[in-house]
């Protein structure tokens, strides 16, 4: 359960805000003189100025009480339904004195209801299978809260009681004092974990970004000081306030009969009834402002600087098929527009790291065009007026027909693989859909429609139409301007005039229109003379064939129907950086990035992405600890793409002294401030700590980036990929193997080889502590302490050993979140995992994380510890392992229909020279966790005089502070 700002991402933590601004989808942009609305549509496409109509694969319906229902029918996964309540209230809605009462109000939901008792929902709804988190979980944002519940659809009356569940939510909490003031410590536990230099930064951003509006003071975590005092009045004042059925949507979608269902919900919810009279929605307006405003924060912790430019503008109407036009013709431009970016940040003196564009929603009537960069400390200006320049280019010069070309190819490829999985789509995705289109009015046509649209508008959106929209978008009002730096004595920041002065320096500059250079037409020059398929075996039990290659590689092929458009291979060798030398361990590590910024085949990535515009096809390197290989992913019609790339990554990576400093560069504002992460730190020595100091486990430092070689580097690589004997591969997805067969000749078979598998797997030497070990790091200024306690627990490689040591860690983490969360209300979440370091035998771990105040970390230990000797001592439950086996059960029958399990699975068959028919034997494996057993291996393997126990702490410097400090921070899902 927790509270999400999502229009707040970016600016929480600086570190990945970008990763999610590449990503965004956009919405609307505004008419201008440029480009007026057009009414006429290509053949085939609805009217412009009609409405899009909604998927007639959706019953949507009003009960007479106001409650809105969307029902669908669906069967990816099996056997399961997706149970959403949407609310249409969040902290926004909070007045003064309830500041977080609104994501207390969603944790309440779970402690006490007309027909659940306190403690009785989660652990029903975990018996029938479902987790609590990734199954049975909520969250409250500004405008919204949203329950969320997955059920089987196999066990009778089990939907009927998941719809019961959200009645009771919308409209039966008994929200008792007794348990309101349990949860409370639940709460403010929560809001201490978000605390740091993110939740610090955001404080003071905040109200600049929403500047003059409620939601710069409604971050919907709230106030410890409210938490902790508010009279259950208020808590009962909001519910019956705000939780109406007209502002109520049920969302069912799964493998059910929708009449059914429709009957279910009217039954189940037809006397919600209003408890009080409507009241007024607040002010969510974001109030405009003629002049920049700015805000430059660092904090000591930092451990990035960026800097954006946003500019608010209001939300437009999205509903009819002009609507749906104009968001294709903007994301045209966003995308071209971060293609640029992306080539000029490979370049030696380019002003940033990396940079982005695109537009999301940040309030209910307000979105934000955001411009941002990643920049080395010290540099904001200079990051600020590059992408200031980048913006004014695409304003007064546009963009090129072949760039627009390559991106109508590449938006067409994806809706080509969206329509063709239409009927393979995850339930989850649909429910999120419905919801938004219940709060944000998203239309839903379907992608069918969808697809027809954007294949018939697509030629028609023009050069200039793309233009007009950089010129309709990237206007420089209302803007704001956001830097985020560490506080560092040897960088000065900014300040607001300067910034002021590069926004003036960029509007005067001189700029010229984008030089595009020319890229070859064929991924491969030449194309390799194949080889052949020298013998082939099948496994029939598992629909797979496996092929003998003359290089003397293997490849195995599994055929599904799970997806309709997906494949998805891999390739593994023995010996991965273990191998090396450990001079040359970090070099060997990081040798697949040098390769991955540098490209393949002579083509940089960039270059790349032009020539393979249009196509779906992903191959990457890796080199892990005891393997190496690849990874890739594409659709049935572009299996060659990928081929071809897997053979440019084992015969022509790039690398050279240019990309080789690129690399260096990026790594060195990686980790340029590391050392100041607590959480960085907590962690760098606890894994030093559990391995016996063995060298994978030092950080990389600033000096071990300065100490890399290029030529070690590409040595490494192309050693570990210069002989195709060493490699097994595997495929798996939507393919034949008849006509795949003649690819994998050429592609695969044709690789250089030695033609005898060499490589081989070096012992690590990791060594956990032979007796108890305690640690204790002070880092960090806020009052949160983090703490880890980790038995050696090796169970060896035996499948149903690890089953066993698997289902006592479930247990365990059960059992603690009963106890220090529920009970004691002193973590919001503690998590118990076991983990091996295979093929190696020899050293496994059970791993046991929460966090807490400072003050409560030894006491919470020591019930940890008390907790666990239990269980070692009496073993667990009959229930307590029914309900993990069944819930692995279940993960079970959803992961055997995805290609990545098979794939997954049939590799570390491999790899651990398994019968690959045992795959087949996993759920009889798990009929055979028993009470018994589960208590046999513990007593076995795990020792209460072998463990060590790790906490962070604040510095002594910070004090141990107090729970009643302001909330800044923004939760994550």
């Amino acid at each position: 359960m927790t509270c999400v700002p999502f229009a707040l991402h970016r600016f929480v933590r600086p570190h990945v805000w970008l990763a999610v601004l590449l990503g965004i989808l956009l919405t609307a942009w505004p008419a201008s003189a440029d480009q007026p609305a057009r009414q006429d549509a290509p053949d085939g496409v609805p009217p412009l100025d009609s409405v899009l109509p909604v998927d007639q694969a959706i019953t949507i319906g009003r009960l007479p009480n106001g409650l809105t229902y969307y029902i669908r029918k669906n069967a990816v996964p099996a056997r399961r339904v997706m149970l959403r309540l949407a609310v249409k209230t969040g902290s926004v809605f909070e007045a003064d004195d309830q500041r977080g009462l609104a994501h207390m109000l969603e944790h309440m939901a779970f402690n006490g209801t007309a027909h659940f008792k306190p403690g009785e929902l989660v652990s029903y709804f975990e018996s029938a299978g479902a987790r609590f988190g990734p199954h049975v979980n909520a969250y409250t944002s500004f405008d919204e809260t949203v329950y969320m519940l997955q059920v089987a659809t196999d066990k009778p009356g089990l939907i009927d009681k998941g719809l019961l569940a959200l009645a009771d939510f919308a409209g039966a909490m008994t929200l008792a004092p007794k348990e309101i003031d349990k949860e409370r410590g639940v709460v403010i536990e929560e809001w201490r974990l978000r605390q740091g230099a993110a939740s610090r930064m955001l404080e003071k951003q905040a109200p600049v970004l929403y500047y003059k509006s409620r939601y710069a003071q409604r971050i919907p975590i709230g106030t410890p000081e409210i938490l902790r005092t508010f009279p259950p009045s208020r808590l009962r004042d909001f519910y019956e306030t705000w939780y109406r059925p007209e502002r109520m949507a049920v969302v069912v979608i799964g493998d059910i009969e929708p009449a059914v269902l429709e009957k279910t919900i009217a039954a189940t919810f037809a006397s919600l009834a209003d408890k009080r009279p409507p009241a007024p929605d607040p002010d969510r307006s974001v109030p405009e402002h003629t002049e920049t405003l700015v805000n430059v924060a660092a904090d000591p912790e930092g451990q990035a600087t960026t800097v954006s430019l946003l500019r608010k503008m209001p939300v437009l109407p999205q509903n009819r098929v002009m609507d749906y036009r104009r968001d294709l013709v903007e994301r045209l431009m966003f995308q071209l527009l971060n293609i640029r970016f992306g080539e000029l940040a490979r370049k030696p003196d380019a002003p940033f790291l990396a940079a982005g564009a695109g537009k999301s929603d940040i309030a209910e009537t307000t979105v934000a065009v955001s411009l941002g960069a990643r920049v080395e400390d010290g540099k904001i200006e200079e990051g600020l007026k590059a992408i200031m320049l980048e913006a004014r280019r695409a304003r007064e010069f546009g963009f090129g027909a072949e760039e627009l070309d390559r991106a109508r190819r590449a938006f067409l490829s994806f809706y080509e693989q969206a329509v063709a999985e239409r009927d393979k789509t995850d339930s989850g995705s649909y429910a999120a859909e419905y919801i938004r289109n219940f709060l944000n009015g998203e239309p839903i046509p379907g992608i069918q429609l969808e697809y027809a649209m954007t294949k018939g508008l697509l030629p028609g959106i023009t050069v200039e139409e793309v233009s007009a929209a950089a010129r309709a978008l990237l206007q420089e009002d209302n803007r704001v301007v956001l830097a985020t730096a560490p506080e560092k004595a040897d960088i000065t920041l900014p300040s607001e005039e300067r910034i002021r002065a590069v926004l003036a320096d960029a509007t005067k500059a001189t700029i010229e229109g984008w030089q595009e250079t020319a890229v070859r037409k064929d991924l491969l020059g030449t194309m390799p003379t194949p080889g052949k398929v020298v013998s082939s075996r099948r496994i029939d039990e598992l629909e797979t064939t496996i092929l003998t290659l003359s290089n003397g590689a293997e490849v195995w092929l599994k055929p599904t129907d799970f997806k309709n458009d997906q494949v998805v291979l891999s390739a593994y060798a023995r010996g991965g950086a273990s191998a090396a030398p450990e001079s040359e361990y970090v070099d060997t590590i990081l040798a697949p990035s040098l390769v991955s910024v540098s490209g393949l085949g002579g083509l940089t990535p960039p270059e790349l992405n032009r020539l393979l515009a249009g196509k779906i096809a992903s191959v990457s390197p890796y080199i892990d600890m005891q393997t190496h290989g690849v990874r890739g992913s594409t659709r049935p019609q572009d299996i060659e793409t990928a081929l071809q790339l897997t053979y440019l990554t084992f015969t022509d990576p790039g690398g050279n002294q240019g990309t080789f400093d690129l690399l260096r560069r990026q790594l060195s504002a990686l980790v340029a401030n590391r050392a100041q992460n607590p959480g960085s730190v907590f962690s760098d020595r606890l894994r030093a700590l559990n391995t016996g100091n063995h060298y994978s486990s030092k950080p990389l430092t600033t000096e071990a980036v300065g100490a890399l070689k290029l030529e070690t580097m590409l040595r490494a690589y192309k050693e570990r990929f210069s002989n195709a004997a060493d490699f097994t591969f595997f495929v798996v997805g939507t393919f034949d193997v008849a006509q795949i067969t003649p690819l994998i000749e050429r592609y695969i078979a044709s690789l250089p080889s030695t033609g005898v598998r060499a490589s081989q797997n070096k012992p690590l030497g990791f060594r956990f502590p032979a007796h108890t070990e305690k640690i204790r790091v002070e880092r960090g200024r806020e009052p949160k302490s983090e703490t880890e306690i980790t038995y050696f627990l090796d169970a060896g490689s035996d499948e149903d050993e690890i089953a066993l040591a698997d289902a006592a860690a479930d247990v365990l983490q059960i059992r603690l979140r009963d106890e220090l969360r529920e009970a004691l209300g002193s973590t919001y979440s503690v998590s118990a995992s076991y983990g091996n370091i295979l093929p190696e035998r020899g050293y496994g771990t059970l791993a046991i994380e929460y966090g807490s105040a400072p003050e409560n970390a030894d006491k919470l230990a020591g019930v940890v510890k008390s907790e666990v000797e239990k269980l070692r001592k009496t073993g667990p439950t009959a229930d307590e392992i029914a309900k993990v086996v069944e819930q692995n059960r279940q993960d079970l029958e959803t992961a055997a229909k995805q290609n990545s399990y098979w794939l997954s699975s049939l590799q570390s068959t491999h790899l651990l020279g398994r019968d690959p028919k045992s795959i087949l034997e996993r759920s009889a494996r798990l009929a055979r966790v028993t009470p018994e057993r589960v208590h046999d291996a513990l007593k076995q393997y795990l020792s209460e005089a072998r463990y060590t126990l790790a906490t962070l702490v604040p510095e002594p410097s910070a004090g141990t502070g107090s729970a009643a400090a302001p909330a800044t921070s923004a939760p994550k899902r």
